[in-house]
């Protein structure tokens, strides 16, 4: 299969995944308090649950498509993500719905999210992989503005059991046609490492790489925090649920600035600078959520949108260059269970904080603080 084919196919798989659950869950929270009553704890600890079960397997599909190429992590996605994800939208109990979704989301998270498709497309253009990624994340960048006003209008129309079913399916669609790429972007000839642990432990002795994880914690937390409760923050300024929808997904097309020009400036400056300035410009769009007009909400979608735009690619970038190639799927892994319990974590601590004081302004200054933590991290990574 041709290289080019196959980055649109990873492209495909990239923003399905993501769309299904990590976009899309989202703009759902506020249809599903409306129609059953369940609490923003509840519903911040089953996104929590899905990015922690997304960490921890991200190991795991790493190191699938280090021995079996992209037809490990995606035929596990197929059957083990999408399926949990759709038995969930039947669900009438909290606690079932969370099970479920959380399983479903996490295995999607763990199998098709950036640390894997990264992974693949730099392994499809050895002589590039820069830009092979950059390629790959410019396909990315279309996934808020696609699936979340997709997923409010369906949502407003027909209800949010329908549009969690349709991301579902998506996410089904997706990993299918990752299948196509059947043993492409496994390792080198000789193989990865026999023994995964010594690899994962002689990556954590760099104290470069410690600076790097702990940068992508802070901002991790703050990302998640955002893309979870953007919408609802929104809507409680004033906006309806369908402009808040739109301004989101502003903010998720936004993202292409962020990766326009991308090679020249990491060419310039290298991937460590670019992200400090990712984590300020994120942090002072995200800031302009708590002025709640429509001006405000531009200006947030623009600033936040470059920001964490440049963010993705630059991570995966930043990563590869410190990373042993023939277990850069295993590591990447590390990395994406580093970034799954950070987003976790941000949805839950926002959820707390908005049922405590029963504002979302605090959720918003705790978000901007983890940004600028992030920024300060990486001056020495």
């Amino acid at each position: 299969m041709r290289p080019g084919l196959s980055v649109w196919i990873l492209g495909a798989v990239t923003i399905t995944a993501y769309g299904s659950w990590f976009y899309g869950f989202g703009v759902l929270i506020g249809p599903i308090q409306d129609d059953v009553g369940w609490s923003t704890s509840m519903l911040g600890a089953t996104f929590a649950a899905a990015q922690v079960i997304a960490g921890i397997g991200a190991f795991v599909a790493g190191r699938l498509l280090d021995r079996f190429g992209a037809i490990g992590p995606f035929g596990v996605q197929a059957v083990f993500g999408a399926g949990p994800l759709l038995a969930a939208t039947w669900a009438e109990n909290i606690l079932i719905f969370a099970v479920l979704y959380a399983i479903g989301g996490g295995v999607i998270g763990a199998s098709g999210f950036y640390h894997v498709t990264t992974v693949a497309a730099a392994r499809i253009y050895p002589t590039a992989p820069a830009k092979a990624i950059t390629k790959l994340t410019l396909i990315g960048a279309f996934c808020s503005p696609i699936f979340i006003p997709l997923t409010a209008f369906v949502a407003d129309v027909y209800g949010w059991r329908v549009g969690a079913r349709m991301l579902a399916l998506q996410a089904l669609g997706g990993a299918l046609a990752g299948l196509a790429l059947r043993r492409q972007s496994s390792s080198d000839q000789h193989g990865p490492s026999e023994n995964p642990i010594s690899a994962l432990r002689l990556a954590l002795r760099s104290s470069g790489v410690r600076r790097m994880f702990s940068a992508y914690i802070a901002g991790g937390i703050a990302f998640s925090t955002v893309l979870v409760y953007q919408v609802p923050i929104m809507t409680h300024s004033g906006l309806s649920l369908g402009m808040a929808g739109m301004f989101a997904g502003f903010r998720g097309l936004c993202q292409i600035l962020g990766r326009i020009g991308l090679t020249s400036a990491l060419d310039r400056w290298g991937s460590g600078p670019l992200l400090l300035v990712a984590y300020a410009l994120s942090a002072g769009g995200v800031l302009l959520l708590l002025v709640g007009e429509v001006a405000a909400a531009v200006v947030f979608a623009v600033l936040a949108g470059a920001g964490f735009g440049a963010t993705s690619p630059l991570q995966a970038i930043h990563s590869s260059e410190r990373f042993a190639a023939a277990d850069l799927g295993l590591l990447m892994g590390m990395q994406g269970a580093v970034l799954g319990l950070a987003g976790g974590l941000g949805p839950l601590l926002g959820g707390a904080i908005r049922d405590a004081t029963g504002s979302w302004t605090w959720v918003v200054v705790a978000a901007v603080g983890s940004l600028l933590i992030g920024a300060a991290q990486m001056r020495d990574a």
